[in-house]
């Protein structure tokens, strides 16, 4: 889904759309990791996502702008004690988190393989999950569409080998 900032911040529609997925039991049963470029930005937004000690959240990104260290910020996350994580993506290759349900781009990717890594951290091994894209405004919202459009892969067929 998209989330249009509609006169209101960036910020405001980051905070709106977290509240909006802790009123879903769904989503407040899973954890949450939100994609910010650059790294000083994620430490900015990390702050922002912390007036919701609920959600405990956790700061991984690169350099010193992150508080904690990175394999602290993936362990609090992983265990669920830290139910979001603010990341760059650099988080977006080669993580997994099976309590994953929700992906939100405060920052879309500028590639198509940078947005397949990203929103593909969830809904891993037939799970569901859901991505939350941030957006400014609905031409944007139509320049993404154009270059994240993915379009459904022919399905595959394999019979099986003669027995010998």
């Amino acid at each position: 889904r998209e989330a249009r900032a509609a006169g209101a911040s960036r910020e405001t529609a980051l905070l709106s759309a977290l509240r909006s997925a802790e009123d879903d039991p769904w989503l407040r049963e899973g954890t949450t990791m939100i994609f910010c470029e650059p790294a000083a930005a994620a430490a900015v937004h990390g702050r922002l996502v912390a007036e919701m000690p609920q959600l405990r959240a956790a700061l991984l990104c690169e350099g010193a702008a992150a508080p904690e260290g990175s394999a602290e910020a993936v362990a609090r996350f992983a265990s669920g004690e830290a139910r979001a994580l603010v990341c760059t993506a650099a988080a977006a290759r080669g993580l997994d988190f099976p309590r994953l349900r929700h992906v939100l781009l405060f920052d879309m990717p500028k590639d198509v393989a940078g947005f397949v890594h990203s929103a593909g951290r969830t809904a891993r091994r037939g799970k569901e999950g859901l991505v939350t894209c941030l957006v400014e405004s609905g031409a944007e919202v139509g320049r993404f569409r154009q270059l994240h459009a993915l379009l459904p892969a022919r399905a595959l067929e394999f019979s099986a080998a003669p027995a010998s």
